[in-house]
């Protein structure tokens, strides 16, 4: 029986490629990377109709797997994409891993020290490709990073994230931070309540969170 954030999930795709060609009519830049910590991404690109040009699309990483990765971006991107099982995963015992009932059917990759979960492939083939082709669209000139609350991100993660020295950065959250004040900081209501935002609740276009078009134009 399909989730309610199952659901939420297929009405909003549908939304986001309905409105694509409308959306993408707002924007006076398409040439830019958005490094994401999971799908939102891809769905962003899908939103507006653009080529996904970003190695980050249809896949996830843990929280702080993730701050390392855009803490050294140009040295972990330079890295050579390994594959391992998924009994091999640093992440298996940890309480994010043990509730995906679907873990163990996705490609897992390694770059260095850090894993990237391949949600939306159906192998390690398809992985790699689509992983080496996007690196070389990557425009360092216009990044977006974005972040948010999920697979375990502690207020250390948040703290580090918020440090980096990337002029355009933007995190997505359903909580409240202790002593966190920063408009980079996006949170946003959802329901049900959940101890981290869903996926259905990342805007993929502009509304009352975030003028995303803006954001965008102004990479």
């Amino acid at each position: 029986m399909p989730t309610y954030e199952g659901l939420r999930l297929k009405l909003l795709k549908f939304k986001r490629l309905k409105f694509a060609n409308r959306r993408r009519k707002k924007l006076n830049k398409t040439d830019f990377t958005i490094i994401s910590n999971n799908c939102w991404g891809g769905m962003l690109y899908e939103s507006y109709n653009l080529p996904k040009q970003s190695p980050t699309v249809g896949l996830y990483f843990m929280a702080s797997d993730y701050i390392k990765f855009v803490s050294n971006l140009h040295g972990y991107i330079e890295k050579d994409l390994k594959f391992i099982q998924p009994g091999e995963s640093k992440w298996k015992d940890s309480e994010q891993i043990k509730n995906d009932v679907h873990f163990g059917e996705y490609p897992i990759g390694k770059l260095g020290d850090i894993e990237i979960f391949f949600l939306h492939y159906k192998d390690e083939e398809e992985a790699l490709a689509k992983w080496q082709r996007r690196v070389k669209r990557i425009n360092w000139d216009r990044l977006l990073i974005k972040f948010n609350d999920q697979n375990g991100c502690t207020l250390k993660d948040l703290n580090d994230f918020l440090s980096l020295p990337y002029k355009n950065k933007v995190f997505f959250t359903s909580n409240k931070w202790p002593n966190i004040t920063n408009d980079r900081v996006i949170k946003i209501s959802q329901f049900p309540k959940h101890k981290s935002i869903m996926a259905s609740y990342e805007p993929f276009g502009s509304n009352k969170y975030l003028n995303i078009e803006n954001l965008l134009n102004s990479l």
